[in-house]
């Protein structure tokens, strides 16, 4: 133990997981991020603390650096405070000689873990380099490195993608490999842990999750003819069908294809997307009424596949979604495509997806059914909705629409809205 730096007794005796994991979850929601990697030099900025490579310190602050901090290349970053003007402020100082991007982000992370888990104020502690280099202080260290695992690989979101392979999260998350197999081991401790907070960062990450963004960043190979970003063992592109066999190039940007029908866990769609029908008895895989399929099958391997899916990846063959004429062509341009992102003043709603699916949820089936293909907008209190299937939009009901609406932003995004238009494309 070093003399002058007193252990608190309050020093819990094993890292309080459930604490540390909540922290974490709770600066990425007040961060507003919604997508991986995390942009972990903004959180530093927008939370005002000040950051620095070691070459950048000696010029921008005048604070001196330990000498053992300075020669000791095991240690990585050193967060001291000042304060100033009755304020206290944090300054963050990382090396980056021999270290790579990945290993860099983690240590930054780890020392707005120290930070945000208030180890300052509640363990006396002057600075990172005294925990670092002092046994007493294991417990906050092994929080800091939770803190950093869960705020750069949010566990939800890797779950919510598949990504749970050390590979994929290095790409995903811009790790280093060293740091990247530090998250896996800790989403296995934490596999069973009730997780606070799971549905807003999912709700936050939704257009990444379910858009399926992350393809572009864990996908090594684009389909040469569609550039949808290959999965490892497709024979077959999964959009257009092409013959994957031959060496796989990427061929300019990739091109995400977004889901279009929402499924069950299941598999099954919740009610036919071609009749709207919902009273369809269990066990079936055609709607009772109209013989429309309820899954996205391959009839000759018999394997579920994602709803955009319009090839089989084994055999190439087409599927049901596709066939049926449930999904359009994939060089058939999007509603997005045709309308503009601000029309007449009125903004686009981001969250429009998310709202329909809440529909969903809430088994809503004959309005989703009738605003399954559109888009909306908003101003100042009012919102505007333009469908493109074959409903009628005077037949829709302004006023239930309205209520519904409102009976989802308000909880999940504290708007409501005034009045309503619904337009035919």
């Amino acid at each position: 133990m070093k003399e002058g730096f007193p252990i608190a007794s309050s020093i819990p005796k094993q890292p309080r997981r459930n604490h540390v994991k909540r922290t974490a979850r709770k600066l990425l929601l007040s961060s507003g991020v919604s997508s991986l990697p995390i942009d972990i030099d903004n959180i530093y900025k927008t939370n005002g603390i000040l950051c620095f490579s070691e070459e950048e310190a000696v010029l921008a602050t005048s604070l001196p650096l330990p000498t053992s901090f300075v020669s000791d290349d095991n240690i990585s970053a050193i967060t001291q405070y000042e304060i100033i003007k009755g304020q206290k402020i944090y300054i963050t100082i990382y090396k980056t000689h021999n270290r790579n991007i990945g290993h860099i982000r983690f240590t930054k992370a780890h020392e707005l873990g120290h930070i945000f888990l208030r180890h300052f104020e509640d363990f006396d502690i002057p600075s990172t380099f005294n925990i670092q280099n002092n046994h007493d202080y294991w417990v906050l260290e092994r929080e800091a490195e939770m803190f950093a695992a869960e705020l750069l690989a949010p566990t939800a979101i890797l779950r919510a993608c598949g990504c749970l392979d050390r590979e994929n999260i290095q790409s995903l998350c811009n790790l280093s490999e060293e740091a990247a197999e530090y998250v896996i081991s800790d989403i296995h401790r934490d596999y069973h842990l009730m997780e606070s907070d799971k549905a807003s960062l999912e709700q936050q990450f939704y257009d990444f999750i379910k858009n399926k963004e992350y393809l572009l960043f864990i996908s090594k190979y684009a389909c040469e003819v569609c550039g949808n970003p290959i999965v490892s063992d497709d024979s077959y592109c999964r959009i257009c069908g092409n013959n994957l066999k031959s060496p796989k190039k990427v061929s300019g940007n990739p091109n995400i294809y977004k889901s279009t029908i929402a499924l069950k866990p299941t598999g099954r769609v919740y009610y036919c997307q071609k009749c709207g029908n919902f009273q369809i008895p269990a066990g079936l895989r055609e709607c009772n009424i109209c013989n429309a399929p309820l899954y996205n099958i391959c009839k000759i391997c018999n394997t579920k596949m994602s709803s955009e899916s319009r090839y089989c990846p084994n055999c190439g063959d087409k599927l049901p979604f596709y066939s049926a004429g449930l999904l359009p062509d994939w060089k058939t341009p999007s509603l997005s495509d045709k309308i503009p992102d601000n029309i007449n003043g009125f903004r686009r709603i981001k969250e429009w997806e998310f709202i329909l699916d809440k529909l969903l949820v809430q088994e809503k089936y004959a309005l989703h059914h009738c605003l399954k293909d559109s888009l909306a907008f908003e101003y100042s209190g009012k919102i505007a909705i333009y469908i493109t299937n074959n409903v009628s939009a005077e037949l829709i009901n302004t006023s239930d629409v309205l209520k519904e609406v409102n009976t989802i932003t308000l909880p999940y995004f504290d708007i409501t809205y005034d009045e309503i238009d619904i337009k035919k494309v």
